[in-house]
């Protein structure tokens, strides 16, 4: 299966962009059936940071090794540290927490998310056109993916309105920056390392022959 190409994009950004998006929509998808109390499903959502960036990665054609699983593994845990500092350092310095961001703060978040997912739509139309259809399998899950993660947005506004006085009811639309975050950086330390143990391999054919 050929990975996704755009003139604009390249495979590396389109990479990180559906890890990202496919996992925070499927993280919503969870958090929204727990929501509607279908708690035998809610288990989607909890598994989705283990299972949905391998999908991301093997619908762009890749395959599963012990370098790109440690590369996964890698990504999430740098990431992960890198954001836990900025949240703590941007929250000592502007006094903000996840629990009380304001709306501009969250209108950013979400408008990245969107603007991402809309790019990965476009590449999606244009390749499920008759002239190309490359990666109709990967197409098909940006667009569902795209429909949960504006879903989950739209539902938790309107559901908003019987949410407890302690709630913060626009923070929370910035639930899913996590997991989508998480989800990019799984599939891009995979590619890196990948592509670093690649090369290393090469030169070292090279050198050997």
């Amino acid at each position: 299966m050929a990975a996704a190409r755009t003139f604009k994009v390249g495979p590396r950004a389109l990479l990180a962009g559906d890890g990202g998006l496919l996992t925070a929509a499927t993280v919503g998808i969870g958090m929204g059936l727990y929501a509607w109390g279908v708690g035998w499903l809610s288990w989607v959502g909890m598994v989705a940071l283990l299972l949905t960036p391998p999908l991301a990665w093997w619908l762009h054609g890749r395959h599963f090794d012990l370098t790109a699983t440690l590369g996964a593994v890698l990504g999430c845990m740098v990431v992960g540290i890198v954001a836990f500092l900025a949240v703590n350092l941007l929250g000592g310095l502007f006094g903000l927490s996840q629990g009380n961001l304001p709306w501009v703060v969250v209108a950013v978040i979400v408008a990245a998310y969107l603007a991402v997912a809309a790019g990965l739509v476009v590449d999606a139309l244009r390749d499920l056109s008759p002239q190309r259809r490359e990666h109709v399998g990967l197409d098909i899950a940006r667009l569902l993916a795209t429909l949960a993660f504006v879903a989950f947005i739209v539902g938790w506004i309107i559901g908003a309105r019987g949410f407890s006085a302690d709630v913060d009811r626009v923070g929370a639309l910035t639930t899913l920056y996590e997991p989508g975050a998480l989800g990019a950086a799984a599939v891009t330390g995979a590619d890196l390392l990948v592509r670093r143990h690649e090369r290393r391999s090469h030169t070292h054919l090279i050198s050997g022959a």
